[in-house]
């Protein structure tokens, strides 16, 4: 019977038999493909309902995962990246170096505005990677920050550096003597005020 068998016969049999297969790695593939993307947008989505307040940790936490999930794949232990997984990684670099750049309070106001046009970029390059026809100018300027979230993170970073400074003995800590009080002869109180006086630590 086997003798029989033309190539036409064995060729559906291995259809048969490899079909199957072939259709369960195809599935695997593309819900790897799928679950690959949602991660990615997940992220882009974190990254744009918190570029107004960047030092929320949910911020900080989703730029810290650009790297991983921007990687691109390995292939016999070389990395190959696509274009746009490339720009991102890249974007990510330029704004991951200028975070990390000191700054004086002079500067500081210049450092935010780098940081804005960098952020921007970056979410720019993760828009077309991810199929949104958004531009630059568009991501930049159409973000809702309320006035008193952008007083609160200025006066957190004042604060910190202020508190970095008296620390670190370059900034003296001012104590300043206030009024006491004492009794007169007839139970009532009276204010005696102490000399205006003002020291400083390390005077």
């Amino acid at each position: 019977m086997i003798d029989d068998m033309t190539t036409k016969d064995w060729i559906t049999i291995a259809a048969i038999i490899i079909g199957p297969i072939l259709a369960v790695q195809a599935q695997k593939i593309l819900e790897a493909l799928r679950y690959k993307k949602q991660k990615r947008l997940s992220l882009f989505h974190t990254l744009m309902s918190t570029r107004a307040t960047r030092l929320s940790n949910e911020h900080v936490a989703a730029l810290n995962m650009i790297d991983i999930e921007f990687y691109g794949r390995k292939i016999l232990g070389t990395r190959f990246q696509t274009p746009k997984e490339k720009s991102v990684t890249n974007a990510w670099k330029n704004y991951n170096d200028h975070l990390n750049t000191k700054y004086s309070s002079e500067q500081f106001p210049l450092w935010v505005q780098r940081g804005d046009d960098l952020l921007t970029t970056l979410l720019y390059k993760m828009s077309n990677a991810l199929g949104y026809d958004f531009d630059e100018v568009q991501l930049k300027r159409d973000c809702y920050r309320p006035i008193a979230h952008g007083d609160l993170e200025e006066d957190q970073h004042m604060l910190r550096k202020a508190l970095l400074e008296v620390m670190a003995g370059a900034r003296p800590l001012p104590i300043v003597e206030f009024k006491k009080h004492k009794q007169d002869e007839h139970g009532e109180n009276d204010s005696e005020q102490a000399p205006a006086a003002q020291s400083e630590l390390g005077s």
